[in-house]
């Protein structure tokens, strides 16, 4: 199969894809969400986090915000928080890999799909693979968050040195800015990482070298990369905020989490949002929007898997030594099989 030039030929060909791969690539990424929606949306989320959270919120001076970062149960719920985000990235890789993998077979013509087989071939791949994250990592943000981070400590000074306004107006000012260019530097170094871990699944090669080849391959093609990729997100978005509404006419929960924020001054938040929560309700509506929702995040990955395959190809420099890899690897497979 080639990938098609055409942005709306790439998505109807990925449509196809999708048809086919539809129970082996949204049946796994549904359980994955299901338990993260369960364990992490509601035992986590709900049970720990908002308890801890709204007591702090009712004994809260809100003269003083910043006593509230500094707060022991504020410093120990991000701790856990940034610990729990960890244990959920960490669970997604395994599935994200095995995705792609999957992916590569329809896209390929394998004559065998074997889920187990591809299962294992991602948790075999998760140190080399985290090798390519760690190279994301760097490439994308090491040194500028290190370079944040040290500015951002140079900011508090003006906490303790007694400025006059006019020059701690200047030092916010150049603070935000830096800020903003900090967020657009990442933006744009991330989106031409968007195909690297594609990129090392598809050929089986975890190396320094492949990631260079990941990242050539959006040479001034920057704007491109972009304007694809936020259309196939506008797209699937759209479709599916329709579909989810549509289903919570018919599913949904008396209360949701985002009346925290909505109601921080109420003393009794705690007990109003804790006795009008229904868990079937939640549960039922939350199935159905986290099936939309895996149906959409899985077109996504085939999409942007077709679009890379499309660069690649268009990257003469490079074309030869990708269809060598591609050869290979359809020979040994078709040699297991």
């Amino acid at each position: 199969m080639k990938a098609q030039e055409k942005v709306l030929d790439r998505i109807e060909q990925s449509f196809e894809i999708f048809k086919k791969a539809f129970v082996y690539l949204v049946a796994p990424f549904f359980a994955y969400y299901m338990f993260s929606f369960v364990f992490f949306g509601l035992i986590v989320i709900y049970l720990l986090f908002s308890w801890v959270l709204l007591s702090i919120f009712d004994t809260m001076d809100y003269n003083n915000f910043f006593l509230f970062f500094t707060n022991p149960k504020v410093v120990l719920l991000a701790t856990l928080g940034m610990f729990f985000w960890l244990i959920y990235l960490l669970l997604y890789i395994p599935f994200f890999v095995y995705s792609i993998k999957t992916i590569w077979d329809f896209y390929n013509w394998a004559e065998k799909i074997n889920f187990k087989e591809n299962f294992m071939y991602s948790l075999n791949r998760f140190i080399p693979i985290m090798k390519t994250y760690w190279y994301i990592f760097a490439y994308v943000a090491l040194i500028p968050s290190l370079l944040f981070i040290v500015w951002w400590a140079i900011f508090n000074l003006w906490y303790f040195l007694k400025w006059d306004d006019i020059y701690k107006t200047i030092w916010w000012s150049l603070m935000w800015i830096w800020t903003f260019l900090f967020i657009a530097f990442a933006v744009y170094r991330w989106l031409k990482t968007s195909f690297s871990v594609y990129s090392a699944v598809d050929s089986d090669d975890y190396s320094r070298e492949n990631f260079n080849f990941s990242v050539n391959i959006t040479s001034n093609k920057w704007w491109r990369v972009f304007w694809n990729i936020m259309l196939i997100w506008i797209i699937v978005w759209l479709l599916s905020w329709i579909a989810s509404n549509f289903f919570s006419i018919f599913f949904s929960s008396t209360s949701s989490l985002s009346n925290l924020s909505n109601n921080l001054n109420n003393k009794d938040l705690l007990a109003d949002f804790l006795s009008t929560f229904s868990f079937f309700n939640y549960f039922v509506s939350g199935f159905f929007e986290m099936f939309i929702s895996t149906i959409g995040k899985v077109f996504i990955l085939i999409f942007i898997y077709v679009f890379y395959k499309r660069l690649s190809f268009e990257n003469t420099d490079n074309a030869e030594i990708l269809e060598i890899k591609q050869d290979n690897k359809i020979d040994s497979k078709n040699i297991e099989l």
